[in-house]
This record gives structure tokens, C-alpha cells and sequence, in this order.
């Protein structure tokens, strides 16, 4: 019986190749494209679950309530509430506080080696599981002059992994014992790092700020004690800072880190998706590309059951049964999954590694793994099974005496299902044409609208070494505007792309509601500064570097002036950090976050001495010898350090880079969704074609020209897609309202997307069909009524 059914199968797949041809091909499309959207999908949920115990670990987050309803959810805690939470929270079994990402320079020798890590407390390799490969992890963290080290930064400075003991200089803050040597933090972990340093030490007496209440600038992970009800501490903790800090807008809360990476993004201080939302698009568009890819399969095989009705009817005369015919058929369909399985999984191979290198994951995939080799077989099975079901019991119910007196004709409702399954197939490619459309529409607007400063042709570098000193740094300023391609240099302590650092009591100014909380984005910078970017002053002036009396000044933008709320903000007495002095200018509002936010009240103040960045503003002329004479004073200046610098347009793109790289995916796994429904269409259409060959000859004979013949074949199909297109565009409404209001600035997508993508579906299945309705008309009509 088995090798009946595949020998049968093999003559029919050979006999019919093109359409065979077309049925294998988008299988295998469908069924790759769906399984790298899968791993895909797999490994995003992967993130963070490495850790062993990660049910139980958590980190410690903030609302922090403002004025006016502004909620502001943070991962930044005051930098006493590890003691305090080890003291008064029995729950607790380890917290940790953790920096920001720090980049600094090892020296060993003559050599030197930059690197990204960060700043710990004891806890730290308690709280996650990082092993060690050298060194006593239990009590890690202990001492001030040890740090810990990457298995791969181990390699890059020594080559070897066995440096247990030895020193090295970290930049500025002397020699350090290298205590132990830790196993690489896997890629699906949201903590990456090649070093850790002890919180107590140089890091903490330069950060002394973080024993205030007060200030928010440190993480802390806990791990709970086994068996503890998160909800019921999370209601333990709420009020927390605000028992030990009276007038805190502060309200802890507490979020596992197995979810924090999909579920990261708070709006109004409630939980409003994150990286959720593109995996919930992506497991969608997954599922759409499989089910499109087998209802090409359902619609080719039942379309083409007149060509195998007189075969059932033979059959069915000599004494086959109906449950042979359905495992006939069925068996046909399983083993043409099967092989589109096999083939789809020789291109995952292929194409993974690419899919990793644009998505910087490590996603594996082999045929030679049993485990791989069941899933596709598994899913050869069940895709052949449902999508053989309906053609099998289709094909198996034919009547032997009709087919075999040849009136056997396909069933209105048969062709109903068909023409359904179009209508379905093309209502989801449209949807992700539209979506797709609006989102590269929603990007390309973030990307160029006018941010309220000059962001192209300005070098951004850090200031480290001995551009940390203030006479080194003037002499590099000296040096630069000595070079003709360099207009204006400039420091500050952040990127106006990410500033990150606010306060709320730290400013104030004569008539403040004492009940008012607002919270104020501080940037301090340097003169020159609102020139180097060109921003653009609404009232007043900017710094003035001939009078000493603006270090005590400041600048604000509109958003600050408006939560004044008083009668003229110029020249308004303020005290900021202490320091009392007045409001000298105010800068029109400008994008200094993602546009995902709103812009936020500003003060900018003259304080060169916080600066830890610069920023260099060139002309368009010959960039490369800029960049080559900005390297040897460099060089010059702060030989030790590598140069690194970066273009500000650059940075601000990265801003979007997680909405560009979801926008390519989405294009390429729209167009494939298209190819798979147009490979459907081009079959269905070769097939109404060959039904309607001699019609077309009689109407030929009778004076019909080309033009009429492929309007004729044509409409009906080109009646389907239009009809997919009204369905698609509500939904895809709905989900675009859903997709732009995570921006705070969106573009407007009007009625042009809706009717570019309606034009381009009718103008790709009109050019589809066109093919096969244009060799019918054309042929020759005697070949075609020369029996009848």
C-alpha cells in the first residue's frame, strides 16, 4: 500500500511539474520563512532565563509621580536602599546595586585595552548566575582592589585565561588585582559586560551623591527568598522611600527579569508592551505566511481535480474505496510537505547565519540534529495532513459514473471555497503591505524631522584621560578652531540625544507652588555650546564666556517657562543645585530623547566642569582630513587612549534602530508573503485558463480581441484581491493606531498609503494573471475546437 501510494505520488509529481513545481516551492517558502520567524520569536523569549533561579529575581523599579499627572517609570534607585532593604526587608535573600554600562582603560605594560562593564556590590554574582572559570566566586566583590574579568577580555589582554592575581591600571583609579575570571555573558542576557569593579573604592568617594535619599543613580536586583508572593512585597515596598525621604514622589515596585526585556515599556506608570508587541507581529506574520502557504497547496490541488476526476473514477470502477483514495491523495500531500520540509530546512541553514549577523542573536538551526529533523517531520505531517484534508476528501467523493459519462463538473461550493481562500490570502498580504508602508512612513519621519538643533556634521567625542583635565581640554579646543573645516567647539556633560540626568527640588525660583513637583531635565555644558548645535534662542541670550557671573545662570527651554508659570521666566531670580542666579535666555523646544516622548522642561546650565563629552562642528568640506588632523591632536593630547569618535546624526539614528531593523524584517517577510499568495494566484490562473481554452476559442472565432479576452479571464481574480483590500484596510487601521501611539510624534499616514498599496495589489495580481491570460488569447483557436 506504502509503496503504492509513492510510486503514484512520484508519476503525478512528474507528470504534473509545473504545478508541482509551484506547490513545492511555496511550501518551502512558507515553511522557512515561518520557522526562522519562530527561532526568532523562540529566542527573544529566551532573554534573561539563562539565569537559574529567575523566577526569583527581580529588579527594583520606580513611578515616580509629578504634576500635572507626569509619571515617570525608571530604572534608577536611591543609592541607600541596598543597605536599607538588607536591613528591614526579611524577604531579601541578596540585592545588588549595579551601574550603568562604563566604559574604561586597562593598561598592562605598554599596552592598553578599552572596555565596556560595570560597577557592583557584593551580591552581584550571588543575584545572577555568571560562573567562574578562575577564582573564589563566594566572595566576590569583597575588596576594593580586585575587579573580575571576561573569559574573552582575559584573552584579549593576556592570552590566557590563568591571570588569577595579576595587576593592571584602570584608568585614573590605580592598580587592581584581577580577582577572578567569569564564563562570557551569553548574548540572550540584557546585562552584557567584559568587567566588573567593586562598588566600594574610587567609583563610590567620585559618587558621593548616592548616599542621599534624595538622588536616584544605581540599580538594584534581589533575588526573593524561595516561596515569597512578589505581589504582596511589591505592596510592602510602595511607600518605601517615601517613609525614609518626606516630599518623595517615589513608588517602588518590583519586575522579574525574565519579562522586563519583552515588557518594557510604561506609559502613565502602567505596563504598556515593549519588545511584546513586534514579537506578537512577528508570531502573526508566522502564522499568516504557513496558513498562506497551505492554502495555495488546498487551492492548486482542487483546482486541478478535473485533471485526476477520471483517474478516481477508474479507480473507483475496479474496486478502490473511498478511505484508499483518501490515503492515496493524503499521501501525496504528506509527501510533498515533506519534501518542502527538508528543503525548507536545508535554507534555514543557509540563511541563519545572515538572520543572526542583521539581528546580532545566535540562533542555531541543523539538520543534523535529531531534534530538528523530528520537528520537521512533525511538521511535515501536520502540514500535509491539513493541507491535504480538503482535497483528499474532495478528490475521493467524486461519482465514478459522472466522471466516467464525462459530466462530471466542479461544484459551485468547491469553487466558493477556492475563491475564499484567495480573498484570505490576499487580505493578509495587503494588510502587511499597508502596515508595512505606515511603518517605513513612521521611521522615515522620526529620522527627519527637525529636532530643534543641527545634528548633521557635528563630531561627537568622549572626553577620558587627559581630556578630562581642563587645561588639556582648552588647549584641544585651541587646536581645533585652528583648522579652518572646524567652526565650533563645544562640551557638555551628555549627548542632547540621551541626557538622562533631571531633578526635581534641585531647581526653583521666586514665587514656586511648594506643592508643585516637576521634574527637570539638567544639561551643563560649556560656552558656545547653543551655537556649536544651532539651536535657536525664542527670548534672551546664550552663554556669555566674558562674564564669569553666568556660571550661576542658566538657560531653560519653552517646556520650563510654561511650568513656571510666571508672568516673564527672562531674568527670573533662581537658585539651581544651590547655586542662585538668573534665567538669561530660553531656547526654543528641542527632541532630546526618542520621539516615543514628549519633550520634557530643560534647564541648561554653564558648568564646563561636568563636561564628559564634546562636540566638534565641521564644515562639509573634505571630512576625511578633518578627521585625520582631529586624530594626530588627539594623539598629541591623549596618547594613550584609542581615538574614537562618532557623527551626532549617527547616534540619533540608533535611537530607531530597533524600529529600522523590525522595518526591514517586515519588509522582506511582507514581499515573501506576497510571492507565496502570487505563486498561488499564477497556478489557479494557468488553471482557469486551460478550463476556459475552449470558450475562448468560440469567442475568438466570433471577433473577440486580445484586450477582451484577458479582461475576461482577468476580472475575476483582480474582483478577489479588491475584495481582500476592503477588508485588509480596517484592520490594518486598528493596528496602525496601536503601532504609532507609542510615539509621542507621528506621521500622518492618510488615505496615500491605503490606496499605493490597493494600486500595487491589483497591478501585481493584474500582472500575474495577465500571463497566462495573454497565452490563452493569443493561441491559435483551432487547436483548441478541432474536436468538437
Amino acid at each position: 500500500m506504502v509503496k503504492n501510494i509513492i510510486t503514484t505520488a512520484l508519476r503525478v509529481f512528474w507528470k504534473e511539474r509545473g504545478y508541482s513545481l509551484l506547490n513545492i516551492s511555496g511550501l518551502t517558502v512558507g515553511i522557512a520563512t515561518s520557522l526562522m520567524l519562530f527561532l526568532y520569536i523562540q529566542d527573544e523569549k529566551s532573554v534573561n532565563l539563562f539565569h537559574k533561579d529567575v523566577d526569583r529575581i527581580y529588579q527594583v523599579m520606580e513611578h515616580q509621580r509629578y504634576s500635572g499627572g507626569y509619571v515617570l517609570t525608571t530604572t534608577a534607585n536611591p543609592g541607600p536602599l541596598k543597605d536599607a532593604f538588607k536591613a528591614e526587608m526579611p524577604e531579601v535573600e541578596y540585592i545588588a546595586q549595579v551601574s550603568w554600562e562604563e566604559e574604561r582603560l586597562f593598561i598592562t605594560g605598554d599596552q592598553s585595552y578599552k572596555s565596556q562593564g560595570r560597577v557592583a556590590s557584593e551580591d552581584f554574582f550571588h543575584v545572577f548566575d555568571f560562573p567562574f572559570i578562575e577564582g573564589n566566586q563566594e566572595n566576590s566583590l569583597t575588596t576594593p582592589g580586585a575587579v573580575y574579568i571576561s573569559e574573552s577580555f582575559a584573552e584579549r589582554m593576556f592570552k590566557t585565561t590563568a591571570v588569577l592575581d595579576k595587576t593592571v591600571q584602570v584608568n585614573g583609579w590605580g592598580e587592581y588585582i584581577i580577582g577572578g575570571v567569569f564564563k562570557d555573558p551569553p548574548i540572550n542576557s540584557t546585562l552584557n559586560f567584559e568587567f566588573i569593579l567593586p562598588i566600594e573604592g574610587p567609583w563610590l568617594r567620585t559618587h558621593q551623591w548616592l548616599e542621599d535619599w534624595g538622588n536616584n543613580g544605581i540599580r538594584d536586583y534581589i533575588k526573593l527568598h524561595q516561596g515569597v508572593d512578589a505581589q504582596a512585597f511589591n505592596a510592602k515596598i510602595k511607600d518605601f522611600v517615601k517613609t525614609k525621604n518626606e516630599g518623595s514622589v517615589v513608588e517602588l515596585f518590583i519586575q522579574n527579569i525574565g519579562d522586563q526585556y519583552l515588557h518594557g515599556r510604561y506609559k502613565d506608570g502602567v505596563q504598556a508592551g515593549g519588545r511584546i508587541t513586534y514579537v506578537r507581529l512577528f508570531g502573526y506574520v508566522a502564522i499568516f505566511i504557513l496558513v498562506i502557504a497551505c492554502i495555495n497547496f488546498m487551492n492548486l490541488a482542487t483546482a486541478r481535480s478535473s485533471k485526476r476526476a477520471k483517474e478516481v473514477g477508474v479507480k473507483k470502477a475496479v474496486g478502490s474505496t473511498r478511505g484508499q483514495l483518501i490515503a492515496q491523495f493524503m499521501g501525496e500531500s504528506v509527501i510533498m510537505a515533506l519534501a518542502s520540509t527538508l528543503l525548507a530546512g536545508l535554507a534555514i541553514m543557509l540563511l541563519l547565519p545572515s538572520l543572526n549577523n542583521f539581528t546580532g542573536k545566535a540562533m542555531a538551526f541543523s539538520l543534523l540534529d535529531i531534534n530538528n529533523l523530528f520537528l520537521l517531520v512533525g511538521i511535515a505531517l501536520v502540514v500535509g495532513v491539513l493541507a491535504g484534508s480538503y482535497p483528499s476528501l474532495f478528490l475521493s467523493s467524486f461519482s465514478s459514473i459522472k466522471v466516467l459519462r464525462g459530466s462530471f463538473r466542479s461544484s459551485g461550493w468547491s469553487n466558493g471555497i477556492r475563491k475564499g481562500l484567495v480573498v484570505f490570502q490576499f487580505l493578509i498580504s495587503i494588510f502587511l503591505i499597508i502596515s508595512t508602508l505606515a511603518v517605513h512612513k513612521q521611521i522615515s519621519y522620526v529620522k527627519n524631522i527637525n529636532l530643534g538643533y543641527i545634528k548633521e556634521n557635528i563630531i561627537y567625542l568622549p572626553l577620558e584621560g587627559e581630556l578630562q583635565n581642563e587645561s588639556k581640554i582648552e588647549l584641544f579646543k585651541a587646536k581645533m578652531l585652528e583648522n579652518p573645516n572646524i567652526l565650533n567647539v563645544s562640551t557638555a556633560s551628555n549627548s542632547p540625544i540621551n541626557i538622562g540626568t533631571s531633578t526635581s527640588g534641585g531647581f526653583s525660583w521666586e514665587g514656586k507652588d511648594p506643592e508643585s513637583e516637576v521634574l527637570f531635565t539638567v544639561l551643563e555644558v560649556s560656552n558656545d555650546f547653543i551655537e556649536t548645535l544651532g539651536m535657536e534662542m525664542k527670548e534672551g541670550r546664550s552663554f556669555d564666556s566674558n562674564l564669569v557671573s553666568d556660571t550661576l545662570n542658566v538657560i531653560i527651554n519653552e517646556q520650563t517657562a510654561k511650568n513656571m508659570n510666571v508672568e516673564n521666566p527672562l531674568n527670573q531670580p533662581i537658585t539651581f543645585w544651590d547655586r542662585q542666579g538668573r534665567v538669561v535666555g530660553i531656547v526654543k523646544d528641542f527632541h532630546f530623547a526618542s520621539l516615543h516622548n514628549k519633550i520634557d522642561p530643560l534647564v541648561i546650565s554653564l558648568r564646563p566642569e561636568s563636561s564628559n563629552v564634546m562636540f566638534l562642528k565641521t564644515t562639509t568640506a573634505n571630512t576625511k582630513a578633518t578627521l585625520d588632523y582631529v586624530e594626530k591632536v588627539f594623539k598629541e593630547v591623549n596618547g594613550q587612549y584609542p581615538f574614537e569618535y562618532q557623527f551626532l546624526d549617527e547616534q540619533y539614528e540608533n535611537l530607531y534602530r530597533r524600529e529600522t531593523d523590525i522595518g526591514t524584517l517586515a519588509n522582506i517577510f511582507t514581499l515573501i508573503a506576497v510571492f507565496i499568495s502570487l505563486l498561488g494566484l499564477f497556478g489557479l490562473a494557468s488553471f482557469a485558463a486551460e478550463q476556459r481554452i475552449k470558450e475562448i476559442g468560440i469567442r475568438k472565432v466570433l471577433g473577440a480581441g486580445i484586450g477582451n479576452l484577458i479582461i475576461l479571464l482577468a476580472k475575476n481574480f483582480l474582483l478577489l484581491v479588491l475584495l481582500g483590500f476592503g477588508i485588509a484596510v480596517p484592520l490594518s487601521y486598528f493596528f496602525l493606531s496601536d503601532f504609532l501611539s507609542a510615539f509621542e510624534y507621528q506621521a500622518t499616514i492618510g488615505v496615500g498609503v491605503y490606496i499605493m498599496a490597493g494600486f500595487a495589489s491589483v497591478i501585481i495580481a493584474l500582472l500575474t494573471v495577465s500571463y497566462h491570460s495573454f497565452r490563452a488569447a493569443a493561441a491559435n483557436p483551432v487547436k483548441s475546437l478541432k474536436y468538437e
